[in-house]
């Protein structure tokens, strides 16, 4: 049976952002990053930009996440395009939060969009949450921090040691987060199925690799 959730986690500079929507147009499923933040702001009656920099407001960011666990269901139908975020744009989002909030809340909003299936999730310790749930092929898109920093300051026109310090900084505060919330190391093979190194593969061969493991999922 083909797996109907894609989830993706990517390194900053690996072209993992590219091949995710790739695979989402490609298989016909619909595309989730940085929309399952976006939603929380929009239920939390706030802009996506507030939540950014609710940073600066002490306990800001606990109190809505503490309102919106409220709510029983998450619907993503119709929900506004974002464009990717930054590094910052995550940084921002999730300082403030405790680690029962944020692990409650994005676990459900996951778990959710599993369960309707059609799914390219990306990010949001999806690899995690879905481990046991029937139907998901868990992906990791990852490169050495060199050839990262130089697609990043390609694609973004930064400078290379620019580039180098938000590789650099992306790494460590993804992995931080991640053992602090979910206590476990997301560069572990064993959380994924498949893991594809795009140093040297094309984003068009890991696209395909992705939608082949997909189609013919046990």
């Amino acid at each position: 049976m083909p797996a109907n959730v894609v989830a993706l986690s990517v390194q900053t500079g690996s072209g993992g952002f590219t091949v995710a929507h790739r695979v989402s147009d490609q298989l016909g499923f619909r595309y989730y990053d940085w929309e399952i933040t976006s939603e929380a702001a929009s239920r939390a009656g706030v802009t996506p930009n507030e939540v950014i920099a609710a940073e600066r407001v002490a306990g800001f960011l606990e109190r809505m996440m503490r309102r919106l666990g409220a709510v029983s269901t998450v619907s993503l139908e119709g929900s506004p395009g974002f464009s990717e975020p930054s590094p910052a744009m995550y940084n921002a989002a999730l300082a403030g939060l405790t680690s029962d909030d944020y692990r409650q809340f994005i676990e459900k909003v996951v778990m959710e969009l599993a369960d309707r299936g059609d799914a390219v999730i990306v990010g949001h310790a999806a690899q995690h949450t879905l481990r046991e749930h029937p139907g998901v092929l868990r992906v990791l898109i990852y490169g050495s921090a060199t050839l990262r920093a130089e697609r990043l300051a390609s694609e973004q026109g930064f400078e290379l040691e620019k580039a180098k310090a938000t590789v650099k900084q992306s790494d460590k505060d993804r992995g931080e987060l991640l053992k602090r919330v979910y206590h476990f190391d997301w560069l572990d093979s064993g959380m994924y199925d498949l893991a594809l190194n795009t140093d040297h593969l094309s984003l068009d061969f890991a696209t395909e690799v992705i939608i082949s493991a997909a189609r013919e999922w046990p």
